[in-house]
């Protein structure tokens, strides 16, 4: 999903998620949508950028060092979960509590694979001989958004 983006409609507050790349512009509203960029950094971080936590393949995000509010007036709309080509959400409405938890599988940074005389893989060569060693290379870190209706889109790496 390399080439996933966020956009926005300025007049009706739309928004679209755009899972692959065309040539023609997204509109809504007979005007362009704006791309958003999402914010890592920056004035109001403390409020907006995702805590993460892993445990037993559970991913639980919570918006904000300090928690986000959840009011009509400004909320956390939705919190996703780009992981590779897989993308996963959860809307939320205000009262609602700016968290969600998803089912994560985290890749490895780099893990060794050995090949053994019937070029069957095992975890490790344990006094065997082994051919050679395979390095995988990591898949693409993972990726949470939120959203919120007043400050936009806001990520945080896995």
């Amino acid at each position: 999903m390399k080439s996933t983006g966020f956009y926005h409609c300025d007049t009706c507050n739309n928004l679209a998620v755009l899972i692959s790349t065309g040539k023609a512009l997204l509109h809504c509203c007979n005007e362009p949508m704006e791309q958003l960029s999402a914010k890592e950094t920056g004035s109001g971080q403390e409020e907006h950028v995702p805590v993460l936590s892993v445990s037993n393949n559970r991913l639980k995000v919570a918006i904000g060092a300090v928690e986000h509010p959840m009011t009509q007036e400004h909320y956390i709309q939705w919190i996703a979960l780009q992981e590779g080509n897989h993308m996963e959400s959860v809307r939320l409405r205000p009262g609602d509590k700016p968290e969600a938890e998803f089912s994560y599988h985290p890749f490895d940074e780099q893990q060794e694979l050995f090949v053994g005389e019937n070029d069957e893989i095992v975890p490790n060569c344990e006094g065997n001989p082994c051919n050679f060693v395979l390095t995988e290379q990591p898949a693409a870190r993972s990726v949470v958004y939120a959203y919120c209706n007043q400050h936009g889109l806001w990520k945080a790496e896995i």
